[in-house]
């Protein structure tokens, strides 16, 4: 499955030039949790290869080309947003736990060097400000299919509340920080 895995991420041209994953590679828009699923297909997939793997550095370099871009596109907030390359989309607590689940498991597993660790820490400082003391969550964006346009993807309703499609990704990130403090 590895060997499936790898050929899944690194083929196609779903991921750009600059990093980011389109939707589909007929969706050209950078949905915010398209490019998390991304995030922790490498992550889940670098943490079951062998490190002599022959797709495992060209696996963490396509990897590490992703996070940088979406270090880049970070909101001052520390979250990362909707539609990744619009600033006025809202900010999306899915794609910043799931990307933060990233690069923590990356930090806690040695394949991502100390420079992602603030990183990491400003996701996690934005994921857990927007989680209330009953476990209700603050825009986590809802199931999302291919859109026909970037603006189908800005009109996507935030859920406030209960969640479970958000509420299980952040749960994943809390663990792999707890996870990250103990090394």
């Amino acid at each position: 499955y590895i060997d499936v895995l790898a050929r899944f991420l690194l083929g196609g041209d779903v991921q750009q030039p600059d990093g980011l994953f389109w939707h589909a590679d007929d969706v050209p828009f950078f949905w915010g949790r398209g490019n998390g699923f991304a995030a922790m297909g490498f992550a889940e997939t670098l943490t079951y290869m062998d490190d002599g793997h022959r797709d495992r550095s060209a696996l963490l370099s396509a990897h590490k080309s992703h996070l940088d871009a979406l270090r880049g596109r970070q909101h001052r907030s520390g979250m990362l947003i909707q539609v990744l390359d619009d600033p006025g989309s809202y900010h999306e607590h899915t794609v910043t736990s799931m990307v933060g689940y990233a690069v923590a498991r990356g930090l806690r597993l040695g394949w991502l060097d100390e420079s992602y660790r603030g990183f990491a820490e400003s996701l996690w400082n934005a994921a857990s400000e927007r989680v209330d003391d009953d476990g209700g969550l603050v825009d986590g964006c809802g199931g999302t299919g291919p859109q026909v346009d970037a603006r189908a993807y800005l009109d996507r309703p935030a859920t406030f509340g209960f969640d479970d499609r958000t509420g299980n990704l952040a749960l994943w990130f809390a663990v792999e920080m707890e996870r990250l403090s103990r090394v």
